[in-house]
């Protein structure tokens, strides 16, 4: 009965045993699982961290965005307010120079304002009536508007080209000087661009000076289609042209020039029947950085300009300082 006791005991024994290599399976088994939770736990925390970081910044940035659209928007309503100032002054002073250059036109216009009257008056001295006075006045108001729009022709033309329809030499002289004057004022940057048309004189030569006059005109046109209303484009000399940029950095006046180029590049030029392939070369300098005299700033522009005709020509160089 002892022996029965005793294989029954250590039966149990070895199963309560095997129970409890079961139980450490499975605490192993639990554990296992536990440390996989935690690492996939870790895991996905890592993944909100990092969402909600991307959610801060978007957040910050567009703060930022807005902050900076806010200021800049300010900036331009106050860069816009000195422009309207400048220009107010710019065309008092051109206005100034008129006068100051036109005081023979002034003295046609008055004469001829002394003879219309006088004509006037010996046709009241003839003639009497309310009619008459009527018609009088009549022809006094036209005379004096045809005077006021010959005085105005006058004056456009004292700074345009004929030619070209261009601002003239005269007129680049004097505005040059002015943007200079603001520039320095300001402490703003500007630009001039010097360019002149490659192998000019062969149109001349090949397909007569009226096609010369033309692609001189249509020059004109193409450049002035790459240039804003506070651009100053003038004829220089001959075949040879000028762009005054207010405010205008090396960097925008570069690409100023080659849109100016290609443009002239792709337009179609006409030699009667014929086409004529025409291009330039342009050569930029820029206040203060390479000259602060207009006289300088004007040679830099030229050798720049030179330098891009002994480089090929059909290109833009910018001038060494």
């Amino acid at each position: 009965m002892d022996d029965k006791r005793a294989e029954k005991l250590e039966k149990e024994m070895r199963e309560l045993k095997s129970e409890v290599n079961s139980i450490k399976q499975l605490g192993a088994y639990v554990q296992e699982k536990y440390e996989e939770l935690l690492k996939k736990e870790e895991a996905y925390l890592g993944e909100i961290n990092e969402s909600i970081e991307r959610e801060l910044t978007v957040i910050i940035l567009g703060t930022v965005k807005k902050t900076i659209n806010k200021e800049m928007a300010a900036l331009k309503m106050l860069r816009r307010h000195l422009r309207n100032q400048v220009r107010r002054q710019v065309i008092k002073n051109i206005e100034t120079s008129i006068n100051h250059l036109m005081p023979e036109i002034k003295h046609m216009i008055k004469e001829e304002v002394r003879k219309v009257s006088l004509d006037i008056m010996n046709q009241l001295k003839r003639q009497t009536g309310k009619q008459l006075e009527k018609e009088v006045v009549e022809q006094i108001k036209e005379s004096t508007s045809a005077l006021i729009e010959q005085k105005e022709e006058s004056e456009r033309r004292a700074i345009i080209d004929q030619l070209t329809g261009a601002f003239n030499r005269r007129y680049f002289e004097t505005k040059l000087e002015e943007e200079l004057n603001l520039a320095k004022r300001f402490r703003n940057s500007m630009c001039l661009i010097m360019f002149d048309i490659d192998f000019f004189k062969k149109v001349n030569d090949t397909y007569g000076h009226q096609a010369g006059d033309a692609v001189l005109q249509e020059v004109v046109v193409a450049a002035k289609s790459c240039l804003s209303s506070a651009d100053f484009l003038c004829r220089y000399g001959g075949e040879e042209f000028t762009v005054i940029l207010s405010e205008t950095k090396i960097s925008e006046a570069i690409d100023i020039a080659e849109r100016i180029r290609k443009t002239v590049e792709e337009h179609t030029f006409y030699g009667g029947d014929k086409i004529i392939n025409i291009t330039i070369s342009l050569g930029i300098a820029e206040y203060p950085e390479h000259a602060i005299l207009k006289e300088a700033i004007i040679a830099k522009a030229d050798g720049a300009l030179y330098t891009a005709k002994k480089s090929g020509r059909n290109n833009t160089k910018i001038a060494i300082k």
